[in-house]
């Protein structure tokens, strides 16, 4: 028989057990509640325009001096006199150097002397030829005597003849003891000092150079060279003036003229199967130095409306370049594109883009295809890809659009 306490202990356990149920019970029979449902997330679509491309290719290029010669001395002579300053600009008949002088000028006053004395040989000879043919005309004289007359006479004239030639040629010498600038242009690095002796053989004491115009030199694979030939079969002006030349600088700069293609080689290099080529540059400012490397861009003056999508935007697998596409229902779907040149922060789609469409170029880690999305309309600026809100103003780079 259970006591009074062991009575209590077991109710109040039964009391609890049947709170524990009742508490089941009504947590069993009460609603769910509703999930919340999340709003669609937010990405920066830019609507795609187009914009006229034309056809381009970019060439490594060199550039050189349009005329180039050297100051070497003709003679055998000393340095005396340096009339220009190196990287100065000269001038067509300057004279830049002056060379010892005193050997020419013994030598002309040499050749002179003989020249005196062969003239008055000469004059002596034909006295004595006329005296002899008008005492031979009487029979004073013999045939012999007067073959030997004519002999002196003739040989007196070439005797006469050479010392003028001796003369022309010390005053020649004489004259290459100046050395004067061929043309306008730049003088560059002196390789003599004066006092150094010089001739034909030591090379050239400096270098001038044309750099107004300039040449930019490249080359243009075989394939493509015929191309260039065959669409220029009328005329190579047509072609020349169909095609605008730019040029990037060494320092990222853009060349401020505008060049045309001036010449092609006859023959490609067997080595590496290209074609020399070479264009003209305008240099009035002197920006351009021989032997720069730029890259020498050729485009078409007409091109073709295209439609251009940011770089951002695009993505790549090893299926190809897609991009998210934003419809008209807020869905996203994935586009595979083929892509062309590029313009600033800009590519080109040939293929798989349509103007008007809307493509995600922020916001891309948050969707896939098939998610519903919040679309915040942006501008692009094309040339450095800086985004900003559609209702701020279009930037200058968008103007072009």
């Amino acid at each position: 028989m259970l006591s009074v306490s062991s009575r209590f202990s077991l109710k109040q356990a039964q009391w609890t057990l049947l709170a524990a149920f009742a508490s089941v019970i009504l947590v069993g029979c009460s609603e769910p509640a509703a999930p919340v449902k999340a709003p669609p997330p937010s990405v920066s679509v830019v609507a795609l325009k187009s914009t006229e491309v034309r056809p381009s290719r970019d060439f490594v290029a060199r550039t050189a001096a349009s005329a180039k010669a050297g100051l070497t001395p003709r003679i055998e002579a000393e340095i005396k006199e340096i009339l220009f300053r190196e990287g100065s600009r000269v001038s067509k008949g300057d004279i830049l150097v002056r060379l010892e002088a005193t050997r020419a000028n013994a030598d002309i006053q040499q050749t002179k002397a003989e020249l005196t004395a062969a003239r008055a040989e000469l004059e002596s000879a034909r006295r004595n030829l006329q005296r002899g043919e008008e005492v031979a005309s009487k029979g004073y004289l013999s045939d012999a005597d007067l073959d030997k007359l004519k002999d002196r006479f003739n040989a007196a004239e070439s005797r006469l003849e050479a010392a003028g030639a001796a003369v022309q040629r010390a005053e020649l010498t004489l004259e290459y003891t100046e050395i004067r600038a061929p043309f306008d242009g730049w003088i560059g690095r002196l390789n003599y000092d004066v006092g150094a002796v010089v001739s034909p053989a030591t090379g050239p004491i400096a270098d001038i150079l044309v750099t107004d115009p300039i040449y930019v030199e490249f080359q243009l694979d075989e394939s493509d060279y015929v191309a260039f030939r065959r669409a220029g079969s009328a005329s190579d002006e047509d072609v020349a003036s169909s095609l605008s030349l730019r040029l990037t600088l060494p320092d990222g700069g853009i060349y401020n003229q505008e060049g045309v293609v001036s010449f092609a080689d006859v023959q490609t290099n067997e080595s590496t199967g290209t074609v020399n080529m070479r264009a003209v540059f305008p240099n009035p400012d002197a920006v351009l130095l021989p032997g720069l490397y730029v890259t020498l861009r050729i485009e078409g003056r007409a091109g073709e409306a295209q439609v251009l999508v940011p770089q951002v935007a695009i993505q790549e697998t090893i299926e190809g370049k897609f991009v998210l596409v934003v419809d008209e229902e807020q869905m996203v779907s994935q586009r595979f594109i083929q892509t062309g040149p590029r313009i600033g922060a800009m590519l080109t789609a040939e293929s798989g883009l349509e103007v008007g469409e809307r493509v995600i170029v922020e916001g891309l880690q948050k969707v896939r295809s098939g998610v519903t999305v919040s679309p915040v309309p942006s501008q692009i600026d094309t040339e450095t890809g800086v985004l900003t809100s559609a209702e701020e103003p279009a930037k200058e780079g968008e103007a072009a659009q």
